[in-house]
């Protein structure tokens, strides 16, 4: 059978409406055909923007074979949301030189509604307040009116442009009597956070949903449903620059608060013993992204490590709840009394217009030495993915008894005798091996001294690297250290300091961070040997250097 095809090019083009006359909440939806062929971009809707917010319109295409002629229909389908009151005309759309008519709609107020037939559906929006400053939060409230139960629905937001837009929370369903009539409500909450000044009008969201038909004229219309689509009203708003006068990083809200924790032993604090200090800042009304980061000086004596900032938004009472935790671990080197500078936070209270501060008070540390031998390992690694915040006085430097307070005189006192006892102990064991080497040779007794030799320490800690045991490894490099400097050693980190080139105090802060961190760094324990290595020989020519300055001095 022979098929002629006669689509081509469009023969007529014809525009239907649902209706003419529709509420200001309520849509129209618009049907143009074209018998014939064309392209899903054939028509320009654009022109309905002026009076109507437009949905993307659907395309469709048919087939039609009657007597061996076939013919093709092409349809878009669209739905018309009225920007306001009054009656528009819906224009002439063209393609292939065919064109439909122009026919006028009637927009009325929700209040024509007939009071006889209460409406089946309806959608409400409200702001909390019209004039807001600008990133200053909006609460947006949308209620959907149910009389009559839906099979499916579905809500836009609303929309802002350039605004932030969150939902707040969950739906909340219940039930209210509006003039004598019990409606279904549900109910979803928005923060809209504009983000430039000016007048502006919140589009309100579109909601549409299955319904029911309920035709009872036949068997057939069973379990038929409709669409229905209803939009909340638009909102005006007015959003305020930032005042001319506000010199401040732009913070606005009707709360802001700073609190601080610390972590770990209480005051006081030890040398070298790492802590951690937790500051939370908390603001009403932002977003995480919002908030702005914290600078705390601190002591040049203190090195400090601080982590990534952890932020985050939560919802309390219809409100944007914006909190930052910075945390930072603390390892104090000196002992003394140290004052932690306040830390001020300015934020701008939209409440009265004015400027106000966060603020945490100055607040006194006090900081003493180990309680076994009056010095510290400083614990000075970076946690993963940290820089160490330090001030300019903060370059490794030559290690230094701890300062002589009040306090610590007795701890003083203490050290000199317990170093003065050192040296006469082993002045007596000197005397005692030279006796033994002038005298018979008797039987060996093993006795292990209780300092390691500098030779065997040294071999000792390289095993350890080489076999991996990294767990007690500042014990071994502390055995090797004392042996190396056996009247100079304050501690570990101070003593390896006294060669930064060497590259050894690098790996060991990382070694340590590995400690306290929760994404240990791999360490290379063979890089460590070698700089370990080096570091011994920049040490031997130190001490070469100050046994000729002794016994040869100018």
């Amino acid at each position: 059978m022979h098929v002629s095809t006669a689509y081509a090019k469009v023969t007529q083009l014809t525009t239907n409406v649902d209706r003419n006359t529709i509420l200001v909440d309520e849509s129209i939806q618009l049907t143009l055909t074209a018998q014939g062929s064309a392209d899903r971009d054939a028509v320009n809707f654009r022109p309905l923007q002026v009076d109507f917010n437009v949905s993307q319109p659907s395309f469709s295409q048919s087939t039609q074979i009657i007597n061996g002629s076939m013919s093709r229909t092409v349809t878009w389908t669209i739905n018309l949301y009225p920007k306001q009151i009054g009656s528009f005309t819906v224009p002439r759309f063209t393609v292939d030189n065919e064109s439909s008519i122009e026919f006028t709609v009637n927009v009325l107020p929700v209040d024509s509604a007939s009071s006889s037939q209460p409406r089946e559906f309806f959608v409400t929006s409200s702001i909390d307040t019209q004039s807001v400053y600008l990133q200053q939060q909006i609460l947006y409230t949308v209620k959907i009116h149910l009389v009559r139960d839906i099979q499916r629905g579905q809500l836009t937001q609303p929309n802002l442009a350039g605004a932030i837009i969150e939902q707040i929370g969950e739906d909340t369903d219940y039930q209210e009597i509006i003039e004598g009539v019990r409606y279904r409500i549900i109910e979803r909450k928005y923060a809209i956070i504009p983000q430039a000044s000016g007048n502006y009008v919140i589009d309100g969201p579109i909601f549409e949903a299955e319904v029911p038909t309920n035709s009872r004229r036949s068997f057939a219309n069973f379990g038929r449903t409709k669409t229905i689509s209803r939009r909340a009203s638009d909102i005006n708003i007015n959003v305020q620059p930032i005042p001319d006068n506000y010199s401040e990083t732009w913070l606005p809200s009707e709360l802001v608060e700073i609190t601080q924790q610390w972590q770990g032993e209480t005051q006081p604090f030890v040398v070298g013993e790492p802590v951690t200090r937790t500051i939370t800042l908390t603001a009403l009304g932002l977003t995480k992204e919002q908030l702005p980061g914290i600078d705390l000086p601190y002591h040049p004596s203190f090195k400090v490590y601080p982590e990534q900032p952890s932020l985050a938004s939560v919802e309390r009472n219809d409100k944007l709840i914006a909190q930052g935790t910075f945390n930072s671990a603390i390892i104090p080197e000196e002992a003394g009394n140290f004052i932690l500078p306040e830390v001020r936070i300015p934020w701008f209270n939209v409440n009265t217009g004015t400027t106000e501060f966060a603020t945490l008070p100055a607040s006194s540390i006090e900081v003493v030495a180990k309680p076994n031998n009056g010095a510290a390992t400083a614990q000075t690694a970076p946690l993963k993915g940290q820089q160490q915040t330090t001030s300019p006085n903060m370059s490794p430097a030559l290690p230094t008894l701890p300062p002589q307070s009040s306090t610590m005189n007795w701890l003083h006192y203490l050290l000199i005798a317990t170093n003065v006892f050192t040296l006469i102990a082993l002045y007596i064991f000197w005397l005692m091996a030279k006796t033994k080497r002038h005298s018979p040779k008797t039987a060996q007794t093993n006795i292990a001294p209780s300092v390691l030799p500098e030779q065997e320490a040294f071999t000792r800690l390289k095993q350890s690297l080489e076999q991996g045991h990294t767990h007690g490894i500042s014990d071994a490099l502390e055995s090797w250290l004392q042996a190396l400097y056996p009247t100079q050693f304050y501690s570990i980190s101070a003593s390896l300091a006294m060669h930064p080139r060497s590259g050894a105090l690098e790996t060991y802060n990382q070694l340590l961070a590995n400690s306290f961190s929760t994404h240990p760094e791999p360490i290379d324990n063979r890089n460590f040997i070698e700089r370990l290595t080096q570091f011994k020989k920049l040490a031997t020519l130190d001490n070469e250097e100050t046994a000729r300055s002794v016994l040869y001095p100018k």
